[in-house]
C-alpha cells in the first residue's frame, strides 16, 4: 500500500513534543500544520521540566533515538534565535560496585555512538572543582550530554513555527476525533471541527482522556515531579548535569548561575487527572522533597550551604507500563497518531520524538528503528487491571507494578 502524503495535520499538545512534531511536519512539506493546546504553549509540564539532556539509556534503540536527539538539539542551537544547548556534559552518577556490573551496557553504548569517560572520586572533582565526590563515586561523562533552558527553548520553537506557517490554537480543549470507517477526517474542538488527514495526540499525561473518544487505551501511570531553584550565586558553578544515582536525585547549573535539583526519592503515589479542567498550575511540590534535596546535595556540592532557595517547578511526568514512550500509530484508527509517556526524559527525547511521529505521518516508515515504542505493543497487558492498581512512583521505575 502506497502511503499517501498528508497535506493537512493536526497535532493536539502545545508542549515540546507537540511543538517538536509540528517543526518536522513543516520541514517536511506539509501543506497546512496545526496546533490545538487546552492551555497555552508549553503550559503543561513542559515549561516545568529540568531540561537535563544524555543519551546513555540502558537499550540500544533507545541510545540511537537520543543520539539523533542530539544531533537536532546542535541543530537547534543555531536554528533556534534565543536558544543554546548547554552541552557541558552529563553525568550518571553511581557506586563503584555498580559500575563493575554494568560494563555490557557501556559496551553496547559505544556500539551505538556513545561518548563518554569514565571518572572516578578525585577525577570527577579535577574535572568539577565544585563537585564533591568519594573514592567510591564513579561517574559515566556522556561528552554530548547538558542541559537545555526549557522556557528559553519552548519560546524560540514556538517563534521559529509562527516563521514556518504553523497555526497555533491556544486555549481551545480537544473533546474529540472525527473517525468514519476507521480513518480519521477530523479534530473535534470546542470551538470547531478542524479538516485533517491526519492527527498527532503529543498531549503526555492527558493521552488516555484524548484518546478515550477512539477507544485507545495506554498502561499508564503520572506522577508530580518538582524541581528546585536557588538563587543566582556570585559565580557560575562548576559543576555538570548530574543523574545522581548515589544520592537519588539530580543536580545542574543554570544559565544565570543558579543550581537546580530534583528528586522522586520521596516515593510519591500516582496522580489522578480529574478531567479535562486539570491544570497544572494547581500542583503542589511535595513537602518531603526540598529538605530531602536540601539535606542530600550538599554533600555533592558544597556551594548549597547555606543558599536561598528561590522558586520550585511541579508538573507530571509519566510512566507506560514498561516505562518507555509510545511512539507511533494509534492501533485501530488509520491515520491517528500518539507520541507521549515519556517518564522524566520527554525533554530530551522531543527532538527525535517530533521527528519520528513526522516520518510516521508523512513516510510511513522511520530513519531509525522505533518499534520499541509501538504503541501496539501491550497486547500481553490487562490494561484495565493495570489503570486500576495502585501503584507508587517506585514501583513503576523500577518494574515492581
Amino acid at each position: 500500500m502506497v502511503h499517501k502524503q498528508p497535506k493537512s495535520v493536526v497535532v493536539v499538545g502545545a508542549g515540546v513534543t507537540g511543538l517538536s512534531t509540528a517543526f518536522h511536519l513543516a520541514e517536511k512539506g506539509v501543506e497546512r500544520v496545526t496546533v490545538v493546546d487546552k492551555g497555552t504553549v508549553g503550559g503543561g509540564s513542559s515549561l516545568q521540566a529540568a531540561g537535563i539532556i544524555t543519551m546513555l539509556l540502558g537499550e540500544e534503540q533507545l541510545v540511537r533515538a537520543r543520539s539523533v536527539s542530539l544531533d537536532l538539539f546542535e541543530r537547534f542551537g543555531k536554528l533556534l534565535d534565543g536558544y543554546d544547548f548547554h552541552q557541558i556534559g552529563c553525568v550518571n552518577l553511581v557506586s563503584e560496585k555498580t559500575l563493575s556490573k554494568t560494563e555490557s551496557i557501556r559496551e553496547m553504548q559505544r556500539r551505538a555512538g556513545g561518548h563518554f569517560e569514565i571518572l572516578q572520586g578525585q577525577e570527577l572533582v579535577e574535572r568539577f572543582p565544585d563537585v564533591i565526590a568519594a573514592d567510591s563515586d564513579c561517574g559515566v561523562l556522556d561528552l554530548r550530554g547538558g542541559y537545555s533552558e526549557p522556557h528559553k527553548y519552548v519560546p524560540a520553537l514556538h517563534r521559529k513555527l509562527i516563521e514556518m506557517g504553523v497555526e497555533i490554537r491556544e486555549n481551545e480543549p480537544v473533546v474529540g476525533f472525527d473517525v468514519k470507517n476507521g480513518m480519521l477526517t477530523g479534530v473535534i474542538t470546542e470551538e470547531t471541527r478542524l479538516e485533517a488527514d491526519a492527527a498527532v495526540c503529543a498531549v503526555n499525561a492527558w493521552a488516555n482522556h484524548v484518546l478515550s473518544s477512539v477507544g485507545y487505551e495506554i498502561p499508564m501511570k503520572n506522577f508530580i515531579h518538582e524541581r528546585f531553584v536557588t538563587k543566582p550565586f556570585d559565580k557560575a558553578p562548576r559543576i555538570p548535569v548530574i543523574n545522581d544515582n548515589v544520592l537519588e536525585g539530580y543536580i545542574r547549573p543554570t544559565d544565570d548561575n543558579r543550581i537546580l535539583v530534583g528528586t522522586g526519592y520521596h516515593n510519591p503515589s500516582q496522580y489522578e487527572i480529574s478531567g479535562s479542567d486539570f491544570e497544572v498550575s494547581s500542583l503542589e511540590p511535595n513537602p518531603d522533597a526540598l529538605p530531602f534535596c536540601k539535606e542530600q546535595f550538599v554533600h555533592r556540592a558544597p556551594m548549597l550551604e547555606g543558599a536561598e532557595w528561590d522558586y520550585h517547578t511541579v508538573g507530571l511526568i509519566s510512566f507506560a507500563a514498561d516505562r518507555k514512550p509510545v511512539i507511533g500509530p494509534v492501533p485501530g484508527v488509520d491515520r491517528l497518531y500518539v507520541g507521549t509517556n515519556f517518564h522524566s526524559g520527554g525533554f530530551a527525547y522531543n527532538p527525535v520524538s517530533g521527528l519520528l511521529l513526522a516520518e510516521h505521518v508523512v513516510d510511513g516508515v522511520t530513519s531509525i528503528g522505533s518499534d520499541v515504542y509501538s504503541p501496539d505493543r501491550f497486547d500481553g497487558i490487562d490494561i484495565k487491571e493495570f489503570l486500576e492498581q495502585e501503584m507508587t512512583y517506585n514501583q513503576v521505575h523500577s518494574g515492581r507494578g
